[in-house]
C-alpha cells in the first residue's frame, strides 16, 4: 500500500478515535475498568479468538493466493479493516476500501476487490444465520408477550430474506444485475456512462464470486461455518462481563444478548460506533431475560472499552504493516481463478 494512503487512513482513524474517547470520557473508561477488575483481560481476549476465526474464514477464500498473502497479513488487514469500520460514520464500511488497498499490492486490484466482497458477503450471511438460530432459541425457550413474539417473528422473516439475498448473490453475482437495473432508473445517465467504462472489470469480479460458490463449495461452507462459529464464540464476552459484577448467566442467555444487540446495531448501521443503540438494545434484552435492565448500560460500557482496545490495535497495525509493491498491477481475465 502507498505510504501516503496508509498515513491518511491512520491519521483519520486516530482523530475519530480520539474524538470518541473524549465523548465517552477517559474518567468513565478508567472507572469501569476498575469496576470490572481482571475480568477485562478475558473480555478483551475473547475477541482475539473471534478475529482469528474471521482470519481463517478469509484465508480459505484467499487459498489460491496463499503464497502471496500470509495468515499474519490477513489477520493484520482484517483487524485494521474492522477498526476503521467501527469508527466510520454513515455506513460503517470504511474498512472495506482499506482492505482492498492493502491487498491490491500483492494480488492486483480485481482479485483484491473480489476477495474483500466475497468475505464481506460471507460475513453478512453468517450474521443472518446467527440471528435466525438465536430467534428460534428465544421463541422456544422464553415466555414472551404477543407483542414481543410479533417483533421476533418479524426479525425472523427479515433474517430469512437476508439469507436468501446473500445466497442468491453468491449464485448469480452482484454487479451484473446492478448493471441491468441502473439504466432503468431516472437521473442515472452519468452513472451509467461510468459503469460502462468498468463493465468488463465488474463482470470479472462477478465471475470470481460465482465461481467460488459453484466450484469451491466445500471451501464456501467451511468459511461460512467458521464465520458463524465466531459469532457464538463472541457471545462468551457477555458471560465474562456479567461475572465481573457477580452475575451468572448461561451460554444460551449470552447468545440472546449478543444476537439481539448485534441485530439492532446493524439496523442502525449509519450511527458511528452505534452510540446509544447498543445501550438501548442491551437495556431491553436484559429486562426480557428478567435481569435489572440497567445492567444493560454497564454491559454496553464494557463493550465500548473492549472495542476501543481493538480499534487502537487495528490503527497501529496500519502503520506497522509492511507491504511490497505488486510486480504487475494489470491483470487479465485469463489470470483470474
Amino acid at each position: 500500500m502507498n505510504r501516503k494512503i496508509k498515513i491518511i487512513f491512520f491519521i483519520a482513524g486516530l482523530l475519530i478515535f480520539a474524538f470518541l474517547i473524549n465523548e465517552f470520557g477517559l474518567e468513565n473508561i478508567i472507572a469501569n475498568v476498575e469496576k470490572t477488575g481482571w475480568w477485562i483481560v478475558p473480555i478483551i481476549g475473547v475477541w482475539f479468538f473471534v478475529y482469528l476465526l474471521n482470519t481463517f474464514a478469509w484465508q480459505i477464500i484467499l487459498k489460491p493466493h496463499k503464497d502471496k498473502v500470509s495468515f499474519i497479513d490477513i489477520f493484520s488487514i482484517l483487524l485494521s479493516g474492522f477498526a476503521i469500520n467501527y469508527i466510520t460514520p454513515v455506513v460503517n464500511l470504511g474498512g472495506e476500501p482499506y482492505k482492498v488497498f492493502a491487498l491490491k499490492d500483492k494480488l492486483g486490484t480485481q482479485k483484491a476487490v473480489s476477495s474483500v466482497i466475497l468475505y464481506s458477503m460471507l460475513h453478512f450471511l453468517s450474521s443472518f444465520i446467527f440471528w435466525i438460530a438465536a430467534i428460534i432459541l428465544v421463541l422456544f425457550s422464553l415466555t414472551l408477550s404477543k407483542e414481543i413474539q410479533i417483533i421476533f417473528g418479524a426479525g425472523f422473516i427479515i433474517a430469512l430474506l437476508g439469507v436468501w439475498f446473500f445466497y442468491s448473490r453468491h449464485k448469480n453475482g452482484i454487479f451484473e444485475s446492478i448493471i441491468k437495473i441502473i439504466p432503468k432508473l431516472p437521473f442515472t445517465t452519468k452513472l451509467v456512462e461510468k459503469i460502462k467504462l468498468k463493465e468488463d472489470t465488474l463482470k470479472v469480479i462477478d465471475h470470481q464470486i460465482v465461481d467460488f460458490y459453484k466450484n469451491s463449495k466445500r471451501d464456501f461452507y467451511t468459511s461460512l461455518f467458521t464465520e458463524v462459529t465466531s459469532r457464538f464464540i463472541a457471545s462468551i464476552e457477555f458471560i465474562f462481563i456479567l461475572r465481573a459484577i457477580g452475575i451468572e448467566i448461561s451460554f444460551q442467555e449470552a447468545i440472546y444478548i449478543n444476537a439481539f444487540s448485534s441485530l439492532f446495531m446493524n439496523l442502525f448501521f449509519f450511527i458511528p460506533m452505534n452510540l446509544g443503540v447498543r445501550e438501548g438494545s442491551l437495556y431491553f434484552i436484559m429486562g426480557l431475560l428478567k435481569f435489572t435492565s440497567a445492567i444493560g448500560i454497564y454491559i454496553g460500557l464494557i463493550n465500548r472499552i473492549r472495542e476501543f482496545f481493538w480499534i487502537l490495535v487495528g490503527l497501529l497495525l496500519i502503520q506497522l504493516r509492511k507491504t511490497k509493491p505488486a510486480k504487475n498491477e494489470i491483470i487479465g481475465y485469463a489470470d483470474i481463478k
